[in-house]
């Protein structure tokens, strides 16, 4: 071994040294090996305790298992009765507030109902109140405005009624006037006619002067002479006959 050591590249003392170590290394495990060994009898009986130790672990573990599986039967079962139990109350307590909620719902839809009623009422009333007072307003308003335009017609016809009687007294005058000038120059011209006529037994054409600056006539000719002075003159005028 040493000559080994040397051809693989240790020295001689190196070699020495290992071979020393490795011997005492040796011999150490082998008195710690022969310490610890045991005998076959003892090997067997630590052996067979391990079995019985074993078996009886086994059946300890199986009673403790089948014991925990009727504990967890049991468990599940009463778990099973509580969650049943659960559920109907909870199938109860839904079933009441869903009754309860209905019953809110209805009532807050008839109070909203019954809100909408009295808005619509009051904006009914309201419509009712606006629609009146403009009725009133309106009817006071026309009322005034229908007492305005009588006024106004009745002035305005007033005052057509007096330009219209002015017009016509204005042309009666002229008339009146136009035959007075016309008779006066007749008279001129005949002078023994007038007399005669002046002398006779009260027949014959007059004319009298009224009140209203009208001319009344006796004779036939002296209206006719008359309208035909109107109608060439273009100016309406109204003449009242005797």
């Amino acid at each position: 071994m040493t000559t080994s050591l040397q051809n693989g590249g240790f020295t001689a003392p190196q070699s020495v040294i290992l071979m020393k170590a490795v011997r005492g290394l040796l011999t150490t495990n082998l008195s710690l090996a022969r310490a610890g060994l045991v005998s076959k009898s003892d090997v067997e009986n630590e052996i067979y305790l391990f079995r019985a130790a074993c078996s009886e672990l086994r059946t300890e573990i199986s009673n403790a298992r089948r014991t925990s599986q009727r504990t967890s039967s049991t468990q599940l079962a009463h778990l099973t009765q509580e969650v049943e139990i659960l559920s109907q109350r909870l199938t109860q307590e839904s079933s009441a507030l869903k009754d309860d909620l209905r019953g809110m719902l209805d009532d807050r839809r008839m109070a909203v109902r019954m809100e909408q009623q009295g808005v619509e009422q009051r904006i009914q009333e309201l419509n009712y109140k606006i629609a009146v007072g403009l009725n009133s307003d309106c009817k006071s308003e026309v009322e005034a405005l229908r007492w305005v335009l009588t006024r106004r017609a009745a002035m305005a016809i007033g005052c057509m009624a007096i330009l219209i009687l002015g017009s016509l007294r204005f042309a009666t005058y002229k008339m009146h006037v136009r035959d007075q000038e016309r008779r006066i120059a007749a008279d001129k011209a005949n002078p023994h006619t007038t007399s005669s006529s002046g002398s006779g037994d009260g027949g014959g054409n007059f004319t009298v002067p009224s009140r209203e600056m009208s001319t009344q006539t006796s004779g036939g000719a002296d209206t006719e002479a008359m309208l035909a002075n109107v109608s060439r003159d273009g100016s309406p005028a109204y003449v009242s006959l005797g």
